[in-house]
């Protein structure tokens, strides 16, 4: 195989894969890949999938985060709901008051960002 081959290759394996779906009340982010910045507007927010690394900007409704090895960032509402299921994921959020948590899985980590 040629270096140009093995090139794309490699390309092709980290391709993002799956869609971002973003309504007027829900953002969706399924698949595989999406390294993306994305202002939440006060939608809810849920993540299928892996390897994903996502920063949500302004604050949204709520989070739901399944799949593995996923990175978020999120700004919540107060009294949202933050739902972790599945492994390695890494969720940083912020908000003025603590979200309603649900965590499951394995070796997932839910930090909260100071100010």
């Amino acid at each position: 195989m040629s270096p140009l081959s093995f090139a794309l290759l490699a390309m092709a394996a980290s391709a993002q894969v799956g869609a971002i779906d973003i309504g007027p009340d829900l953002i969706e982010v399924v698949g595989d890949g999406h390294h993306r910045t994305i202002p939440c507007e006060g939608r809810a927010v849920e993540v299928a999938g892996v390897n994903h690394v996502l920063t949500f900007t302004g604050e949204c409704a709520s989070l739901e985060v399944v799949g593995s090895n996923n990175q978020v960032t999120v700004n919540l509402a107060p009294g949202a709901s933050l739902e972790v299921a599945g492994t390695n994921h890494k969720v940083r959020w912020q908000s003025s008051a603590r979200p309603r948590l649900s965590i499951e899985g394995v070796n997932n980590s839910v930090e909260r960002l100071r100010d």
